[in-house]
């Protein structure tokens, strides 16, 4: 009885310790961007009307953190396409400074989200697994990856 007694206390415990991890990370509130914020940044030369919705945001290993974007308003070449062009990216994990040098106005605030359950949970078991990162680029470099990356036939690692 006793040491069942301390199997139920350690359980909760860890349950309690295992909840705060995971808030941390996942409901972390930062300063200056928030989710479904919308924003103006420094685009490509033609996509003058692409924005960045911020999809989540993040904190790892007690102070990097990673803003998830969307970015539409594109035209990357792709050959995948019947016009030939795409014109989002539904997941892009961010270093806050490289998106913080990128963005130029917040458009909106409280923005309905795309749907991007699927690309964040492929890039968060590579990111666990150790196979994946985050871009330390600004957002039209990383843009410019993700295009060279689709001509080249080659798949992205995040």
């Amino acid at each position: 009885m006793k040491l069942l007694k301390i199997l139920i206390m350690f359980g909760i415990l860890n349950l309690l310790t295992g909840c705060k991890k995971e808030n941390n990370e996942n409901n972390f509130q930062d300063d200056k961007f928030k989710v479904g914020q919308i924003w103006d940044y420094q685009n490509r030369t033609g996509e003058e009307n692409s924005k960045i919705t911020i999809l989540k945001v993040e904190k790892y290993y007690g102070k990097e953190i990673v803003i998830h974007i969307y970015v539409n308003g594109l035209k990357i070449k792709n050959e995948l396409r019947a016009n030939g062009v795409s014109d989002d990216i539904g997941h892009l994990p961010m270093s806050k400074e490289s998106l913080d040098k990128s963005v130029t106005k917040l458009i909106s605030e409280n923005n309905k989200l795309p749907d991007f359950k699927e690309g964040y949970e492929n890039w968060k078991e590579a990111f666990d697994n150790k196979k994946g990162g985050i871009f330390t680029i600004s957002v039209s470099e990383t843009i410019n990856f993700v295009e060279e990356t689709m001509k080249s036939g080659k798949k992205s690692e995040d």
